[in-house]
């Protein structure tokens, strides 16, 4: 009997060694999936705003309301 439990000892061991592995994997991957989403959002709207910023200085517009078109 004290064999069994030695067994099931280890194999519970094994387990939480290789499961942990496993859920810091997942993590990782998650979090790095996680940066590289708000990170391709950040570029576009960094883009977007230099497209507006190019398009308002090539249109010549201005928003200031004191000056009238």
């Amino acid at each position: 009997m004290e064999r069994v439990g030695a067994a099931l000892g280890g194999l519970a061991f094994v387990v939480l060694i290789f499961g942990g592995l496993v859920a810091v994997r997942i993590l990782t991957r998650a979090l790095y999936a996680a940066i590289w989403f708000a990170e391709t959002v950040a570029t576009f709207g960094f883009a977007l705003l230099v497209g507006y910023i190019v398009y308002r200085i090539l249109l010549g517009s201005s928003d200031d309301p004191r000056r009238s078109r």
